[in-house]
């Protein structure tokens, strides 16, 4: 049975620590609490309705005590549970995770398993299957600095303003955008993107494995050559197009996005042979053409956006995070 949040919370979770002999709470949510050391501290509890980091940082803004505070609220997230630290203030969710840090008494717990803590609702604008979802933030994360109005998304991504209404109500709880007089913008890139890796990440894609005798170059170069020669567009990604942005790392692999219905004759085109492993060339198979957003010619070479590269390059091994980092703080961070 769920309890609700209130200073008895913190009261029945106190008094089950072995460091605390006795736990009072008075009139004005003040707890007193009296260590085994026989030391006595004195703590204000502050409730919360809500665990996200924009309501976390309102309670926060809001304290005005000479005390040592504690956030209750139904679950706490790690962005709130860095903000509370941060700005040195303790937390309890209802799961029993806590972080309590003043003058002799630590207590930190994490990884409960907790009912209350929003669960799909706060992964599905990541996750592939949600399309318009992922188009909204491609198109914001183009230019991260810009001010836009709902509707002026809504027609930008071709989609109604409750669609971007819903991304923005979530992303502005997460304190990732800005919503002022003039419109939203993106204030934190490097939290969505590095939340996106997350789940992105976690989804299976169709990757075609192939070897081919030509050199890593050769192979590029044909790419790039087979848009004018068979209008087939492919797009360099992972490491192939992490270089074309920042080039920290050397690489072995060719990695390239492409339409399913393209897959053989691009095969064909290259002189590829598919092979189990020992491949040079790696296609993955696009799982919609919103991967294909924002793409740009680098050098002569079609290259998916910084966006995208750096989600493919965040699920590859090796220096794949390496190179991702580079792209984040040097393209889509700008």
């Amino acid at each position: 049975m769920k309890q609700a949040i209130s200073p008895d919370l913190f009261q029945s979770f106190a008094v089950g620590l072995p460091i605390i002999r006795e736990c009072k709470l008075d009139s004005d949510k003040v707890a007193t609490l009296k260590l085994q050391n026989d030391d006595e501290i004195k703590i204000r509890l502050v409730i919360s309705a809500d665990g996200y980091p924009k309501q976390i940082k309102e309670a926060i803004l809001g304290m005005v005590s000479d005390m040592y505070c504690v956030i209750l609220a139904p679950y706490i997230t790690e962005q709130t549970a860095e903000i509370c630290k941060n700005a040195d203030v303790g937390f309890l969710d209802m799961a029993g995770n806590c972080y309590i840090a003043y003058e002799s008494l630590y207590v930190e717990i994490k990884g409960n398993k907790n009912e209350n803590k929003p669960g799909r609702g706060m992964k599905s604008i990541y996750e592939r299957s949600s399309v318009v979802s992922s188009v909204i933030l491609r198109t914001l994360l183009e230019n991260p600095g810009r001010k836009w109005k709902l509707k002026e998304l809504a027609q930008a991504v071709g989609c109604s303003i409750g669609q971007v209404s819903k991304v923005k109500d979530f992303l502005v709880r997460q304190t990732y955008v800005d919503q002022g007089s003039e419109g939203i913008s993106v204030i934190n890139p490097k939290a969505i993107m590095n939340d996106w890796a997350k789940v992105y990440s976690d989804s299976t894609e169709e990757k075609i494995q192939c070897y081919s005798l030509s050199g890593i170059t050769d192979i590029e170069a044909k790419i790039s050559k087979m848009k004018e020669d068979m209008g087939i567009d492919c797009l360099l990604t992972g490491f192939s197009g992490g270089v074309r942005y920042q080039p920290v790392v050397r690489y072995q692999k060719v990695h390239a996005l492409i339409d399913a219905v393209d897959l053989e004759n691009a095969i064909n085109f290259l002189g590829l042979k598919k092979v189990d492993s020992g491949a040079n060339v790696i296609f993955i198979v696009k799982y919609d053409s919103c991967v294909g957003l924002n793409s740009r010619m680098i050098k002569n070479c079609p290259v998916a956006s910084p966006v995208q590269v750096f989600l493919d390059c965040m699920s590859l091994k090796g220096r794949g995070e390496e190179i991702a980092e580079a792209i984040l703080d040097k393209e889509i961070c700008k």
